[in-house]
C-alpha cells in the first residue's frame, strides 16, 4: 500500500511537472545554468586547479544545485548526494555523519572558506549542524591526504555592483515553514554581505516542540594595494526534538519532550596578499565556540557542555617556473572542550598542534602533472580534572602524499594516490577516558591509503571509475569501559559513475559503489560485525536526472542503500549505552530506497519558484508504531536501525532576487 501510494504521488508530481513545463514554453529565451558550472578545485590543493589536472575525484556543487535542493544543512544535502557515505539519525535536525571513503566520521575535515570547522565536543563533525546559508559552493575530495577525505563549502560574494540579493519564503507539509534573506552591496574594491534564515518543521513522530533553526552570517571585504581583507562571521541555534530516549534490541523508550539544543559562533580574519608576481602570502584566525544541551541515551535531562577552539594558518605560494610551483603552510591549533553529554565527565580536556607542511607541483611533460604532500604535526593534550591539570599526550604526528595525474587522449585520464598519516586522539576520547583511572594511555593512531582512478568525458558523455583502499592501525574504539588503541581496520570502496549532458539542459547519472569495512583483530568470522566496521553498506546506487523546458527545470532522483552491519541504537563512536554495555552489531536485512523530485520555474527576471517532493518511498509513523516496533525489519523504514526515517514531505518555495 506504501509503494502505491508513494507511485501516485510521483505521477501527480511528474503531471504537475509537466504542465508547468509546457505552460513555460512561450516564456523568454532560457538562461542555461550549466554554462556557470566550476571547471576548478579550490580546495583539492593549496592553489585552484582544474579538475582534470588533480590526482583525485572532486565533486562540485554549486549555488543553483544547493538551492534547488532546498536543504537548510550540510547533512540534508550531501545524505542525497552521497547516499551510504552520508547517514542519518532519523528526521529533522537530527545527527548525520560522514562515512567518506569508507571511513570514520572523525576522519572527515570539514572546512569553511579554508579553516578547518570541527567541533571539539563530537567524535567527527554533524553534518547537520553545519548551516547551508550563505554557502553558494561545495566541494567532496575523496582521500585528500586524511582517511577519510574532506568536504570544503565556501561562502559566497556579491556578483555586481550595488545593493542585490535574495528574499525567499518556504511552506509545505509536516509543518515547515522557512524564511531567508540574503542582501548584499558591494563597491569597487570592496563588499559588504549578510543573511538570515530561520526554520521550522515537525518531527518525524509527534514531539511537544517542533525542530528549530536559525542562522545569521556577515562578510566584510575590501581590497587595499596588493592584500584583500576579509572578514566573516556565522552564528547558529538549533533545537531538535529527539524524542528516542532508549533504543536497544530489547527495550525502547519515547519522551515526547526530550529535545537537544546546540549555539555556535564562528569568525575569521583573511588577508591575501600578493607580495611580488609569482608569490602570495595568505594568513587567516580563526575562533568558534560551541555550546550544547543534550540528553545522553538512556536519560531525558539534557547536560551543558562546551567546546572552544582557535586555529591560524598561513601559507606562501611560490611559483618556482613554469611547470612547478611550491606551497609552504604553518599553521597552530588550541581545543578546549568542557564537560560532556554524559553528566558524570568532570573537567576538561585541551589540546595544541603545532604544523608545518609543504605542497609541491610539477608538470615534468605536458598531461603529466605530480604532486607532493608532507606536513608534520606536534600534539600536546592534557586534562583539567578537580583543579589539577595533567598531560596525557606528548607525540608528533605527519601526514604524507604522492599523487600522479595523467591526461590521456578521448578524454581520458588516469590517477592515483597514496600515503600515510599518524594522529592524535580527540581531546573528547581523553575527556571520556578521564572516568576510568585504569584505562590506558591513548597512543597516536596510524593510517595509510592508496587509490587509483579513471576519468573520461568527451562531448555530451562522462564517466569515472575509481577505487581506493584505506588501512588503520592502533586506531582508537570503545571496549565496554573506555576508549583504547585496539583496532586494525581495512576499509575498500570500488565507484563507478556514467552519465550524459547536454548544453541545451537535458542529463542522466547513474551511479553504483561497493564497498566494505573489515576489523582485522576480530575473532574467525566477526570482522564485519564490530563497532570498528559498522555503517558501511556493502552497496550502494542511484539514478538523477534533469530537463528543461525554456525557464522550468524538472529534476528526479532514485538511490539506494544496501545491506549492512549495524547497531539498533547506533551512538556517537560506538560508545556505552545507559546499562554500560556496548552496543550489539549485527546484519540487517534490509535496504533504504529514497525517491525525489523537484521543478524550478525561472517566472521573469527576478522571481524563482521550486516545488519539491522528497522521501516520497518512506512510510510515516508515529511514536505508538516506534514502541511496539511495527517498522522493524521494513524496507525504507530507516537509514540507521532504532530511528524512523523523515517520510515524505511536499514544499513551494519562492525566491526574489534583486
Amino acid at each position: 500500500m506504501t509503494v502505491l501510494t508513494a507511485a501516485t504521488t510521483v505521477a501527480r508530481l511528474l503531471l504537475s511537472t509537466l504542465s508547468l513545463a509546457l505552460a513555460a514554453q512561450e516564456q523568454a529565451p532560457p538562461v542555461d545554468p550549466d554554462a556557470r558550472k566550476p571547471l576548478e578545485s579550490w580546495a583539492a590543493e593549496s592553489r585552484p586547479v582544474a579538475l582534470s589536472r588533480t590526482p583525485g575525484q572532486v565533486r562540485v556543487f554549486d549555488e543553483d544545485d544547493i538551492q534547488r535542493s532546498g536543504a537548510r544543512t550540510l547533512g540534508e544535502f550531501l545524505l542525497r548526494e552521497l547516499p551510504s557515505q552520508v547517514q542519518s539519525q532519523g528526521g529533522p535536525g537530527l545527527p548525520s555523519r560522514s562515512y567518506l571513503g569508507g571511513g570514520r566520521p572523525q576522519d572527515t575535515v570539514v572546512l569553511m572558506d579554508g579553516v578547518p570547522r570541527m567541533d571539539p565536543g563530537r567524535l567527527g563533525q554533524n553534518l547537520n549542524e553545519v548551516p547551508l546559508l550563505g554557502i553558494t559552493r561545495i566541494e567532496v575530495i575523496t582521500a585528500s591526504g586524511s582517511q577519510g577525505g574532506a568536504i570544503a563549502l565556501f561562502t559566497g560574494r556579491p556578483d555586481k555592483p550595488g545593493l542585490s540579493g535574495d528574499l525567499g519564503g518556504l511552506g509545505g507539509s509536516n509543518g515547515q515553514g522557512q524564511s531567508t534573506t540574503s542582501p548584499g552591496f558591494a563597491w569597487e574594491g570592496g563588499y559588504l554581505s549578510g543573511g538570515n534564515l530561520s526554520a521550522q518543521e515537525k518531527q518525524t513522530t509527534e514531539t511537544d516542540r517542533p525542530f528549530r533553526m536559525v542562522t545569521n552570517f556577515l562578510g566584510l571585504g575590501q581590497k587595499w594595494g596588493s592584500a584583500l581583507w576579509t572578514l566573516a562571521w556565522r552564528g547558529t541555534f538549533f533545537g531538535v526534538p529527539e524524542p528516542y530516549q532508549q533504543v536497544t534490541e530489547t527495550t525502547r523508550v519515547y519522551d515526547a519532550a526530550r529535545e537537544s539544543r546546540q549555539r555556535s559562533d564562528a569568525g575569521q580574519l583573511r588577508v591575501d596578499w600578493d607580495l611580488v608576481p609569482g608569490l602570495q602570502l595568505e594568513t587567516t584566525l580563526g575562533l568558534a565556540r560551541f555550546r550544547h544541551e543534550q540528553a545522553p541515551q538512556g536519560t531525558s535531562q539534557p547536560s551543558p557542555f562546551e567546546g572552544r577552539e582557535t586555529r591560524f594558518q598561513s601559507s606562501l605560494h611560490w611559483a618556482t617556473g613554469a611547470r612547478s610551483d611550491l606551497s609552504l603552510r604553518l599553521e597552530g591549533q588550541e581545543v578546549r572542550q568542557d564537560g560532556d553529554e554524559n553528566p558524570l565527565v568532570l573537567g576538561s580536556a585541551k589540546g595544541r598542534q603545532l604544523g608545518l607542511g609543504v605542497e609541491w607541483r610539477f608538470e615534468p611533460r605536458p598531461g603529466l602533472r605530480l604532486l607532493g604532500t608532507a606536513r608534520g604535526t606536534r600534539d600536546r593534550q592534557s586534562l583539567l580534572v578537580g583543579g589539577t591539570d595533567t598531560e596525557v599526550l606528548d607525540a608528533s604526528g605527519h601526514m604524507l602524499r604522492l599523487g600522479l595525474n595523467q591526461e590521456l587522449a578521448h578524454g581520458l585520464r588516469i590517477y592515483s594516490a597514496l600515503g600515510g598519516a599518524r594522529t592524535a586522539p580527540t581531546v573528547l576520547q581523553q575527556l571520556r577516558n578521564s572516568l576510568v583511572p585504569t584505562a590506558a594511555p591513548l597512543r597516536m593512531e596510524q593510517s595509510t591509503f592508496v587509490q587509483i582512478g579513471l576519468g573520461w568525458g568527451q562531448g555530451n558523455w562522462y564517466g569515472r571509475l575509481e577505487s581506493q583502499q584505506q588501512s588503520g592501525k592502533d586506531l582508537l574504539a570503545f571496549d565496554g569501559q573506555s576508549y583504547a588503541n585496539q583496532d586494525r581496520v581495512r576499509v575498500r570502496g570500488t565507484e563507478a559513475a556514467f552519465g550524459w549532458r547536454t548544453a541545451q539542459k537535458a542529463g542522466l547519472e547513474g551511479f553504483v559503489r561497493a564497498q566494505e569495512a573489515r576489523d582485522l583483530n576480530a575473532p574467525e568470522g566477526q570482522a564485519l560485525s564490530t563497532l570498528a566496521s559498522q555503517r558501511r553498506p556493502f552497496s550502494s546506487h542511484g539514478l538523477k536526472g534533469f530537463m528543461g523546458w525554456s525557464r522550468v527545470r524538472a529534476e528526479v532522483h532514485y538511490t539506494l542503500q544496501g545491506h549492512q552491519y549495524a547497531a539498533a541504537g547506533d551512538s556517537e563512536g560506538g560508545g556505552a549505552r545507559a546499562n554500560g554495555l556496548p552496543p550489539t552489531v549485527r546484519a540487517t536485512q534490509v535496504v533504504y530506497r529514497d525517491v525525489g523530485m523537484s521543478t524550478t520555474v525561472k517566472a521573469g527576471r527576478h522571481w524563482t519558484i521550486v516545488l519539491r517532493g522528497e522521501h516520497l518511498l518512506q512510510p510515516t509513523t508515529d511514536a505508538a508504531a516506534w514502541v511496539a516496533r511495527a517498522r522493524e525489519g521494513q524496507n525504507d523504514a530507516s537509514i540507521i536501525d532504532g530511528y524512523p526515517a523523515a517520510g515524505p514531505s511536499y514544499s513551494a518555495e519562492a525566491r526574489f532576487r534583486f
